[in-house]
């Protein structure tokens, strides 16, 4: 039998959106998810979800010994960001396959041969209660890290503003963090900034109860500094259900995204009264989706890539 191990830095109980997709691909494949090599003396295949913000020097070096110490058959890259560093290029170097999961295109230029570009399919399961709205109030819902000190969150907040304004029969629900709650501060900053009854702000929910708010909401928000790209969970986590997103555009969007998503820089020239055209882009977002984006063809993708390469 095959020793698969998937690792990344922090545990999917930690706040960490990489330790989530690691844990759903250890699902995925059969492997098993760990935070470090106590126990393991060799592997068939070795996973490395790649974080260089979160990972010291002394940790890569050490990801590095493991690699080149032939304890691993093969070893797996996932580039979930690209910062440029010396210690990012000296483990796709030593890797055998690189996944690049940002579409970061100067990440050929050190993997050439042996890259492939995939994508970060929804690490969020398919709802099992699927809750019932008691009212037509349509209602948004947004999670992920909301800070003032993120670049996109005064996106966000010219979002609600313009919303309350002009659409006041809709509801909004704004989950702060995905993963475990932090110190709440947040939270408050923009309870009592928004303070409006037409919008609940929360610290954290559970993946399972995310899930099941997502099967009655009528539109996602999900605003990106740089653009909507592959590699951005939420969006995936909408689209799997068959909900559209309001966003932002930038080079690295795929094109065929913006067929079923909304243009959040051009409020003004969206109608959001009627939640039809809200419902037949979230039918094309879901289509797109199961067909191209969910965690099967990801991993049909990435070993049809892995044995080529390694044959």
């Amino acid at each position: 039998m095959k020793i698969k191990l998937v690792y990344s830095k922090h545990s999917a109980h930690e706040r960490c959106g990489v330790a989530y997709f690691s844990a759903e691909l250890a699902k995925q494949i059969g492997a098993k998810h760990i935070n470090s090599f106590h126990g393991f003396r060799a592997c068939d295949e070795l996973y490395i979800n790649m974080d260089i913000f979160e990972l010291d020097e002394l940790e890569v070096s050490s990801l590095l010994n493991f690699i080149e110490s032939s304890a691993t058959k093969k070893t797996i890259l996932l580039m979930h960001d690209y910062r440029f560093s010396y210690l990012e290029d000296q483990l796709m170097k030593a890797s055998d396959l690189v996944i690049n999961l940002s579409s970061e295109p100067a990440i050929k230029n050190v993997a050439e041969g042996k890259m492939i570009n995939l994508f970060t399919p929804s690490s969020i399961e398919l709802p099992l209660l699927r809750f019932q709205k008691k009212n037509e109030r349509p209602l948004s819902l947004s999670f992920g890290f909301f800070s003032p000190r993120k670049k996109s969150f005064r996106m966000y907040i010219s979002f609600y503003e313009y919303m309350i304004r002009k659409y006041p029969e809709w509801f909004h629900i704004i989950t702060v963090s995905t993963h475990t709650g932090g110190d709440g501060k947040d939270e408050q900053f923009l309870s009592r900034y928004l303070n409006s009854n037409s919008i609940l702000v929360l610290e954290f929910l559970p993946n399972q109860l995310l899930s099941e708010l997502i099967s009655v909401a009528d539109l996602g928000v999900n605003f990106y500094p740089t653009g909507i790209m592959i590699n951005n969970a939420a969006p995936m986590s909408f689209f799997s259900q068959g909900k559209t997103v309001i966003t932002t555009y930038g080079e690295l969007t795929p094109q065929v995204y913006k067929k079923f998503t909304l243009d959040g820089t051009k409020l003004q020239d969206l109608q959001l009264s009627d939640t039809t055209k809200l419902k037949a882009l979230g039918k094309q977002a879901k289509d797109y989706y199961w067909k191209n984006l969910s965690w099967d063809v990801f991993i049909s993708k990435m070993y049809s890539h892995l044995t080529k390469i390694t044959a």
